[in-house]
């Protein structure tokens, strides 16, 4: 090859030489350029997306704290459900729950022995009783009877009447009534078997009540919680006259006393009184003769007074009643006149129904069913206490009493063995 031919060639394959530097700077350059390009857009894209994003979060964040801003200013409670306290039972309801409750757990046996009150010579068999052995606890197990009423002769000293008395309730299952008869006359069974108990003389209303306080302080302290006093015969047989007034304002202050000292008065002998142990008595008596007299002294003694028992007497009235029914067993006397008329709702006891005024006319079971039917609620005394309450035991049998009537006087004698110990109980 020729000189000029090689310098040709050299300058040729310099001329490629550097169109290919000048390609691949060209390649260089567009790549750069283009790498540049992604980073500028990425990062204007990263940029973008996070503004947005930016943007968005305080979107949330205003939106957020405009509704806690809102909550704020309006508050609306939903209203809840409360239960309402229940009521402060009253004295009265708890009293009502106690003797519904203890009359539901009597048998018909039970319930119906609930309403005799015998001596504890009736109840035991034994001669003069004068304490609480075996034979009371057997005959008490036997018999829930509703009281026990004691005599002069079971009363030998205080500290024989306190254990008598604590040991016969302790043996009973059912509250008793532990009875006697005392108005500080000399004549009660307290003071004729352990002398005075210092009542004073009764001759105007305040002494009778002081009297009547020292009495039922003193009967509440042996055990007893059921006086058979006062009196409230108007007759010139009467103990505090005859003068209608007068009678009332002490017995009603008497009755008061004995209340306060702690014991049950039952008021005796409605409507008038009479000796009716041997024999019947009549009396001609009129119902408007009745309602200026002896009913206006048991009213106060029912009202003023606060006597919550009441006594029949076993005389015949028949110009109120119609026959020679014994009051004791007279409806129109318990249930007209004595419940009716005077609004007595308390307990009504019957005279004793071993009188021969009772006894001549009426078998003992015959005596206790027409009490009841009356309107008595207890059968105090019966000459047999067992034939008694077998009587009445057949004749809600027989759908002659029925059961509620028999619950109907458990009620109101449970009001009064409970009334005191309400509030121990509350």
């Amino acid at each position: 090859m020729g000189r000029l031919e090689e310098q040709d060639f050299d300058e040729k394959r310099l001329a490629r030489r550097q169109r290919r530097k000048k390609s691949q700077l060209m390649a260089f350059i567009i790549l750069v350029t283009t790498l540049v390009l992604i980073i500028v857009a990425g990062a204007f894209g990263f940029y973008s997306i996070r503004k947005v994003v930016n943007a968005h979060k305080a979107e949330k964040e205003e939106a957020a704290a405009a509704a806690i801003s809102s909550a704020q200013e309006v508050v609306i409670e939903t209203p809840q459900e409360t239960t309402p306290e229940p009521e402060e039972m009253t004295q009265g309801d708890v009293l009502e729950e106690i003797v519904n409750s203890c009359i539901s757990e009597l048998t018909l046996e039970e319930k119906v022995a609930g309403l005799f009150m015998v001596t504890p010579e009736q109840l035991t068999g034994v001669e003069t009783v004068v304490k609480a052995g075996s034979s009371t606890q057997d005959a008490l197990s036997k018999y829930a009877i509703g009281g026990l009423f004691y005599s002069a002769k079971n009363l030998k000293s205080k500290d024989q009447i306190m254990e008598m008395l604590r040991n016969t309730s302790d043996m009973s299952k059912y509250p008793l009534f532990m009875a006697v008869k005392e108005d500080g006359s000399g004549n009660g069974a307290i003071e004729a078997s352990l002398g005075s108990l210092e009542a004073g003389e009764i001759n105007n209303s305040d002494t009778a009540y002081n009297a009547g306080n020292v009495i039922g302080t003193a009967m509440f302290g042996y055990g007893f919680n059921f006086d058979i006093a006062p009196d409230l015969d108007i007759t010139e047989n009467g103990k505090y006259g005859q003068e209608m007034e007068s009678v009332a304002d002490i017995t009603v202050s008497l009755a008061s006393g004995l209340h306060d000292g702690g014991v049950t008065t039952c008021v005796y002998q409605f409507p008038v009184a009479a000796d009716t142990k041997s024999e019947m008595v009549t009396n001609e008596i009129s119902k408007e003769e009745l309602t200026t007299s002896s009913y206006v002294v048991y009213q106060r003694a029912i009202g003023d007074g606060g006597a919550k028992a009441v006594m029949m007497s076993n005389v015949s009235l028949p110009n109120i009643t119609g026959d020679n029914t014994p009051a004791s067993l007279s409806s129109v006397m318990i249930s007209d006149e004595l419940r009716g008329m005077l609004g007595f709702d308390g307990v009504v006891v019957t005279g004793p129904l071993n009188e021969a005024a009772v006894t001549e006319y009426y078998t003992s079971g015959e005596a206790a069913v027409k009490a009841i039917s009356a309107g008595a609620d207890v059968v105090f005394l019966p000459e047999n206490f067992e034939e008694g309450i077998q009587g009445v035991l057949e004749a809600v049998g027989n759908g002659i009493i029925t059961e509620d009537r028999i619950n109907e006087s458990l009620r109101r004698i449970y009001r009064l063995k409970y009334a005191g110990k309400v509030t121990e109980i509350k």
